[in-house]
């Protein structure tokens, strides 16, 4: 495979990472716990959680077509393939290239401009942490058993996701007028500086056109909420198949708590990371550490085993090799760097 000598780095790093999260997951709990958990569980809980993950990944397809929509009209179907390389990839190699995966896959089958298909991916970021942000003020809200200060931090949630969501709105409909203020506001700013802030502002801009249609956005904002709902149901199904209990609302803690760890360097996968993550997400309501420990990993490996070998089976269905896709997404993920560059050089030559 086609590692560079900075992934290397950052594959050790993540390794330390998940080995300290694993140690910290499963610390004070004795072995014997944890086989005892997983010998008692009640595994027939996978059929509904595997029904889960392919309406998670069904409704994540679909949100990915409407957020094409402005570069092409595709199928769902159609997009199904490269999503998968792109999650498979996530899963085996490091740093995110699963993401470059897919924007390679895609734009070598349709001959369609990366740049385009990155923004796309960008703005899913986007809408994940809104809808994942939303859900989890929810829990803190009509979850019972939580401190009072967990709550009266989810108004603040509540408040800066609606500024959120109002500022991208308006950041799509008046865009240069956003970066007349950002350059304003950033006059102190070295130039360099300055001209990449403001340049990754207008590439930026270029992904949003899909919002200014109010029936895409309806759709993408109704498709990443039911698919983030949908996942934090299969976290509420692993902790009940261990014999805990979890009032429903609180998966969304749980899976806010995850969404936060896996955004730290780590392994392909994040494991350790996962099973730390959703120990904190649960032990405010009293789940026993062992089964919480069990829980996360059943949780884990119920999502990590199939995408993993739905993705490999796309690939191979493409007729494309592994490390062809991978060397065409780090070639991608290098165009798409210049593309920012040459975007602040710009920029900056036409403020300064």
């Amino acid at each position: 495979m086609l590692i560079s000598s900075k992934r290397f780095l950052k594959l050790g790093a993540g390794l330390l990472v998940a080995i300290v999260c694993f140690v910290a997951a499963l610390w004070g709990i004795p072995l014997a716990d944890v086989r005892h958990s997983f010998a008692r569980a009640n595994y027939l809980t996978l059929p509904l959680m595997l029904l889960g993950l392919f309406a998670f990944f069904w409704l994540k397809a679909v949100r990915w077509r409407l957020l094409l929509e402005p570069v092409r009209r595709f199928e769902t179907r159609e997009v199904v393939s490269p999503m998968m390389i792109g999650f498979m990839g996530n899963n085996i190699l490091p740093a995110h290239l699963g993401e470059f995966m897919r924007i390679y896959v895609l734009g070598r089958e349709h001959g369609l401009s990366k740049t385009a298909v990155f923004s796309s991916v960008v703005l899913e970021r986007v809408f994940d942490v809104i809808a994942i942000l939303f859900l989890f003020a929810v829990s803190l809200v009509f979850v019972d058993g939580l401190p009072e200060s967990y709550k009266s931090s989810s108004l603040a949630i509540a408040g800066v996701t609606l500024v959120g969501l109002l500022v991208l709105g308006a950041y799509v409909v008046w865009t240069d007028f956003f970066v007349r203020i950002a350059e304003k506001l950033l006059r102190f700013v070295p130039d360099s500086l300055r001209g990449k802030l403001i340049g990754m502002l207008e590439t930026g801009a270029e992904g949003l056109h899909s919002l200014r249609s109010p029936r895409l956005a309806v759709g993408i904002i109704a498709t990443s909420l039911a698919q983030w709902a949908i996942n934090g149901l299969t976290a509420y199904c692993a902790v009940l198949s261990f014999g805990q209990t979890l009032p429903l609302l609180a998966s969304f803690f749980v899976i806010f708590v995850i969404a936060i760890g896996v955004t730290v360097p780590s392994t392909p996968g994040f494991f350790g990371v996962i099973q730390l993550c959703f120990w904190f997400g649960v032990q405010p309501f009293g789940v026993d550490k062992a089964d919480a420990f069990a829980a996360s990993v059943y949780y884990h490996l119920s999502q990590y085993i199939p995408v993993t070998l739905v993705g490999l089976y796309c690939l191979s269905r493409s007729g494309l090799k592994l490390t062809q896709v991978q060397g065409g997404a780090i070639e991608t993920e290098s165009i798409e760097n210049e593309a920012v560059e040459t975007k602040a050089v710009e920029t900056t030559q036409t403020v300064g």
